[in-house]
């Protein structure tokens, strides 16, 4: 369904009408640029679900019923790809709508897309108890497994010890943003498990390394990776329609089609913190190849000239330290990770211009000649942030592996499902088994009773 909703500059008093392509989620942010003036209208959408109803609010427009003087026309869409601002005079007329675009661009892949949004507004509904935990964890707090078993059931998440634990807390992950966005791992899971079937002995060497250099232990690294989680929770409704790309099948014109969800400055800084974050978090892959390739944890691919070894890598730039993404190793390559290092390096140096009507970022590639420009669309911009953060969940789970493993160097095994237990009262046969199984008892420890 689309809903047509007119709106007043509050600065030139222009008025916009808005054609809202109405989708899945309760609410999501507009941004609109009014045609005249250039002044970016921020606002958020609300749609009624469950019970019919359409809500606009704009900080600096006001919603108006003049639909006879309107000078713009926008499309407008919290889901899809639209089609960018144009002049009332110029439109074509009826054009399908930015649903109908998308999913016959997106094929099969459109039920996948779809449930991956709702997957996702699961997750921002969830997200003040899973970052609780998350915190929680970080100083091992003993509320941790209190709040982990409200909200995942204590018959599967007993967590009687460190290992059980970890696996809990790790399950976060898996719902909140491997399910929505990173489904390969899910589909892979003797990929990332293989990490601990490697060279024990240059696992543990790697292990020792990373505790002995300040901003690379583990738990440091699982809280950078925590921030950014957190960080994109702020602005994943903003890169949605840019996620929507990675499931199209066809060519997509950037220059006709844009999104109205965003501008740059709204996901500049996250772009920027998550290719910082995931420069280093690179070490993590680069040395897990290094074992399975060379055996030797220190040992670097000839990527780059000079970089023999992990010391040379973390000591490089994180320019250099991102060529190694395009070295074609198999914890690297799992990745798939999409980046600009020089436009990241222009936003650094303040080299880049927006223009919020055609949403292209011109930037300077190289500071020393200022004469070249490049162009990249806003969608563009916001899908190599997904990628690197799709990068950053590949990498989190790699850490899981690790973070298992130095228990297990401590000792403390996975128990289980099938220890002994004691029966305080009389169980039901149809009941879950204490044992944490989740079988029936009458099919677990029961079937002898």
């Amino acid at each position: 369904m689309v809903h047509n909703c007119y709106i007043k500059c509050q600065v030139c008093g222009c008025i916009t009408r808005v054609r809202l392509q109405v989708g899945w989620q309760e609410s999501h942010p507009i941004v609109v640029t009014c045609g005249e003036c250039m002044t970016s209208l921020f606002g958020r959408v609300k749609i009624g679900q469950d019970t019919p109803g359409l809500e606009y609010h704009f900080d600096n427009a006001d919603v108006c019923n003049e639909e006879d003087k309107e000078k713009y026309i926008v499309e407008c869409s919290g889901e899809f790809p639209v089609f960018k601002q144009r002049l009332v005079a110029e439109d074509e007329g009826y054009v399908l709508t930015p649903f109908i675009r998308a999913t016959e661009i997106m094929a099969e892949g459109y039920e996948e897309f779809s449930t991956s949004v709702r997957q996702l507004s699961d997750t921002a509904k969830r997200w003040t108890n899973y970052k609780r935990i998350q915190n929680l964890s970080k100083v091992n707090s003993p509320y941790v497994k209190q709040e982990i078993q409200k909200i995942f059931s204590g018959e599967f998440f007993q967590c009687r010890d460190e290992y059980e634990l970890l696996r809990a807390v790790h399950m976060i992950d898996v719902h909140a943003f491997y399910t929505p966005l990173k489904k390969e791992l899910l589909n892979n899971m003797d990929f990332s498990s293989s990490i601990l079937k490697l060279d024990r002995a240059q696992l543990r060497r790697l292990l020792n390394y990373l505790e002995n250099h300040s901003g690379y232990h583990l738990e440091e690294l699982q809280n950078l990776i925590y921030k950014l989680m957190d960080e994109f929770m702020s602005v994943y409704q903003s890169l949605i329609p840019a996620f929507a790309l990675q499931f199209y099948t066809d060519e997509f014109d950037l220059g006709v089609e844009g999104t109205t969800t965003s501008t740059f400055n709204t996901v500049k800084q996250f772009y920027l913190d998550v290719y910082e974050g995931l420069g280093n978090l690179l070490i993590i892959p680069i040395a897990l190849d290094n074992i399975k390739i060379r055996n030797d944890f220190e040992k670097m691919a000839p990527v780059e000239k000079n970089i023999f070894s992990i010391d040379e890598f973390v000591a490089t730039t994180k320019a250099t330290r991102f060529h190694y993404i395009y070295s074609n190793e198999p914890h690297v390559v799992l990745a798939d990770i999409i980046l600009n290092a020089k436009l990241r390096n222009a936003i650094g140096h303040n080299d880049v211009e927006y223009d919020t009507v055609t949403q292209c970022i011109t930037y300077i590639p190289n500071p020393k000649d200022r004469s070249k420009r490049n162009q990249e669309y806003l969608l563009q911009f916001e899908n190599e942030a997904l990628r690197m953060f799709q990068g950053v969940l590949v990498i989190s789970e790699y850490i899981y592996r690790l973070r298992q493993l130095t228990l297990m160097e401590k000792g403390i095994t996975p128990i289980r499902p099938n220890v002994p237990i004691v029966k305080s009262k009389k169980i039901g046969r149809n009941e879950p088994c204490p044992c944490g199984s989740g079988k029936k008892f009458k099919h677990c420890h029961g079937r002898n009773g």
